[in-house]
């Protein structure tokens, strides 16, 4: 049996990628956008504590600059509630950008019955394995409940209030 192509609202052939529901797109989009604050938090993050300038670092890709963040959380003085706060949101923010670079660098062909699979070739060279995950759309929601939460203002502010404090 042939299906017959459609076209979403957006102008997107059914026959690319098969037919996802609209919440995986609208979660996908979110989950892109807001990773781009929360990448540019671990940015100012890690200027703060070293004392550099607003544009510099700002070529520097997200996991160099955790590892750069956790090599300078001794210039916190040794406060541990403030080291334990940093480190745990460093932690965090690794996890999710490392959940938001499968979305995004994977290719997600529709799959039967709404399961969620993504696959993409192997990076290491002489790899011979596909990097692939699995979701659904509920952890899809849990992923992006997650960025909120650490972009959360008031938390934002106390990591801010932190790492000021290297300052002077």
């Amino acid at each position: 049996m042939i299906h017959a192509v459609t076209v979403d609202e957006y102008g997107v052939p059914s026959n690319l990628m098969g037919p996802h529901h609209e919440d995986f797109f609208a979660l996908l989009g979110r989950i892109v956008a807001l990773s781009a604050s929360l990448e540019n938090h671990v940015l100012v993050i890690y200027q703060s504590l070293v004392g550099a300038a607003q544009n510099d670092h700002t070529n520097v890709p997200a996991g160099k600059l955790l590892e750069r963040c956790r090599k300078e959380l001794h210039r916190l003085g040794g406060r541990p509630s403030d080291c334990e706060l940093l480190e745990m949101f460093l932690s965090k923010a690794e996890a999710i950008i490392e959940r938001r670079n499968h979305y995004v660098h994977n290719l997600w062909p529709a799959q039967p019955g709404g399961r969620l699979f993504g696959w993409r070739p192997p990076r290491a060279k002489g790899a011979q394995e596909a990097i692939t995950i699995e979701a659904t759309l509920s952890e899809m929601r849990s992923d992006l409940a997650s960025l909120v939460d650490l972009l959360n203002v008031r938390y934002w502010h106390q990591l801010l209030s932190v790492v000021s404090s290297t300052r002077g």
